[in-house]
């Protein structure tokens, strides 16, 4: 049996499909999330961009912190000219 990613989503032609998924769900069927407030949660750690205008983000202590700082550091090499990207 293919996993719930694999599965086709079959689309909500009817109202009454609509309905049972809005009882299903308690209401809450198209409600947006609230918005973020930008501040990451404790413990996370601000990696600035490159300067090829990289945007800075925010990652976990650890291993995701070194590997996107060893990111940003190679896309600061400059490359050779006419090689590919």
């Amino acid at each position: 049996m293919p996993s719930r990613a694999q599965r086709p989503r079959i689309p909500e032609v009817s109202e009454a499909q609509r309905r049972a998924r809005h009882a299903w769900n308690g209401g809450k069927t198209g409600k947006a999330r609230p918005a973020t407030t930008g501040t990451p949660p404790p413990g996370m750690v601000k990696v600035t961009g490159s300067a090829d205008g990289a945007p800075a983000h925010w990652f976990c202590p650890g291993r995701c912190t070194v590997l996107a700082r060893t990111r940003a550091e190679l896309r600061a090499i400059p490359r050779r000219p006419g090689g590919g990207r």
